[in-house]
């Protein structure tokens, strides 16, 4: 897990912050076509709280950055949080604890 989702201050601005900007956090402000895309796969999806999405990318984007992914792992992580039920900002730390590998490989 990133040691942000340690620090109160960065979890206060997950509870306010636009997904992008959080994004923006863990890519130096490098946001590329492969990150728009990945933000606009989930756009339009209201299964998860607006913060528990701002955790869900910290936990991504941590671990992922400035390399080259899957676009659909971050939709494909949102609806596995979705199936879990995922609606606190505790439970979203909680679940960014698991192994992002090992999910990935599991919900693919």
């Amino acid at each position: 897990m990133n040691k942000l989702l340690n620090d109160p201050e960065f979890l206060r601005f997950c509870e306010t912050a636009l997904p992008i900007e959080v994004v923006e956090k863990f890519t130096n402000n490098n946001i590329r076509g492969l990150e728009n895309i990945a933000l606009r796969s989930i756009s339009t999806r209201k299964k998860l709280p607006a913060n528990v999405v701002n955790v869900l990318l910290a936990y991504f984007y941590s671990y992922f950055g400035n390399q080259v992914y899957n676009r659909n792992d971050v939709a494909r992580l949102y609806d596995y949080w979705a199936s879990k039920e995922i609606r606190t900002m505790p439970q979203a730390i909680e679940m960014a604890n698991e192994d992002i590998e090992q999910v990935l490989t599991t919900i693919k």
